[in-house]
């Protein structure tokens, strides 16, 4: 199989950037594109016109007939939550590859229907979650792998974005008339409580700790502040008689959880989208001998290389030497993507997979396992902050695993 052939259910903010990064590839073939917005429908045809590819064939929401007419090699899925688990479970169905874009899950039923759809199918799944492929993540992991850190003790990291222009309009709306997130996202913060956006954060740390793949995930404590900032943030702009400054917002607007892990790790994570702030993902990473810190810039101490209580003058030094190789043979490549140069290396893992037959670097139990940050932090901070048991998805296989720590792909050379 040298060109796959290629769904893509969702056109909107997610879906467009894997639509654009697929029409730059030779090894693709979009063949159908289900997406409900006729703004996005549009934007979605002028992206084929522009690389002067074929147009595919359009449907609004009709996603059984995914399969109808043609036959598919793999799926990508990028839709609101709200939407995802049905999508999902549906095209889980077939044995074909699939790949779903960073979600948030809203119980655990969803997560063990997901599971058992896919074992009863034998289709393949990737989370397309972009920060595994981050360049700094991917050199940490290879400085671990080599024994620079030492052995891991802590690690922190989360989701701190300030969402609020993309949870209102401009006019301090959102729902049913309104365009983009503010349509589907900001309701979210209207009826639930917890880290509801994991997937970010845990997805490197997941992958530096080695979870599913030597060690799991054993336990999980949340918190929540109080709920102020999106009221706030409506009344600075429209006033306190705005409609929306007078619904109730219940998501804390800073979420901290607490996991442990079966090798004695702890981690630390925050979900922080009500508030003004730059955008940060707040890794840090502690081991025996040496930590990592990403907060507005890299900072790296590492005893075997460095004077005691200083940071490297010039990390960058060390995390060039220590570059994935993926990132060396594909960096050119990845700077002509739509947006985030990590989504290069997420799209190309998994189209590389689909062709190669072979499992992806991060599957279905990996995204289960992130995805359930989401309703057990719910259920912790529900139940007055209980620590709660964190379920093995992989049914006891993840100490069997061992973790591919380079992606290297035949489109990178």
């Amino acid at each position: 199989m040298n060109t796959i052939k290629l769904g893509i259910i969702g056109a909107g903010y997610r879906g467009s950037i894997h639509l654009e990064n697929c029409l730059q590839r030779e090894d693709v073939a979009i063949e159908v594109v289900i997406e409900p917005s006729l703004i996005n429908q549009e934007k979605a045809i002028a992206l084929f016109a522009k690389y002067n590819k074929k147009l595919p064939i359009f449907y609004k929401s009709d996603y059984p007939l995914l399969f109808k007419e043609i036959v598919l090699d793999a799926v990508i899925i990028s839709v609101p939550w709200d939407v995802f688990p049905e999508v999902a479970k549906y095209v889980l169905r077939f044995p074909i590859y699939v790949g779903i874009e960073a979600a948030s899950a809203q119980n655990m039923e969803l997560l063990y229907a997901l599971k058992a759809t896919q074992e009863n199918s034998g289709a393949t799944c990737m989370i397309l979650e972009n920060t595994c492929f981050h360049r700094d993540v991917m050199a940490v992991q290879n400085m671990i792998d080599q024994g620079l850190f030492g052995e891991l003790i802590h690690c922190r990291g989360g989701y701190e974005h300030d969402l609020r222009t993309v949870k209102f309009d401009e006019n301090m709306n959102y729902g049913d008339g309104v365009e983009g997130e503010a349509s589907w996202r900001t309701h979210h913060s209207t009826f639930r409580n917890g880290d509801l956006y994991p997937t970010h954060g845990i997805g490197p740390i997941a992958s530096l700790l080695k979870i599913n793949k030597g060690n799991r995930f054993t336990s999980i404590v949340s918190h929540a502040t109080k709920a102020v900032g999106l009221k706030s943030y409506v009344e600075q702009n429209k006033g306190v008689n705005h409609p929306n400054a007078k619904d109730k917002y219940t998501l804390g607007d800073v979420v901290t959880s607490t996991l442990t892990t079966a090798n004695g790790e702890t981690i630390v994570l925050t979900h922080n989208t009500n508030l003004p702030r730059p955008y940060s993902l707040g890794f840090r990473v502690q081991g025996t001998k040496g930590i990592w810190i990403q907060e507005h810039g890299n900072h790296l101490h590492l005893q075997d290389k460095c004077v005691a209580d200083e940071w490297i003058e010039k990390p960058y030094q060390v995390f060039n030497a220590y570059d994935a190789t993926c990132w060396k043979k594909g960096q050119y490549k990845a700077a002509k993507t739509a947006r985030h140069q990590m989504d290069y290396f997420v799209l190309d893992e998994f189209i590389s997979a689909t062709i190669e037959k072979r499992k992806p670097k991060y599957d279905l139990y990996d995204m289960l396992t992130w995805l359930a940050i989401s309703p057990l932090s719910e259920l912790s901070i529900n139940q007055n902050n209980k620590t709660i048991p964190f379920p093995d998805f992989t049914d006891g296989n993840w100490e069997n695993k061992k973790l591919t720590t380079t992606v290297t792909s035949k489109n990178n050379d």
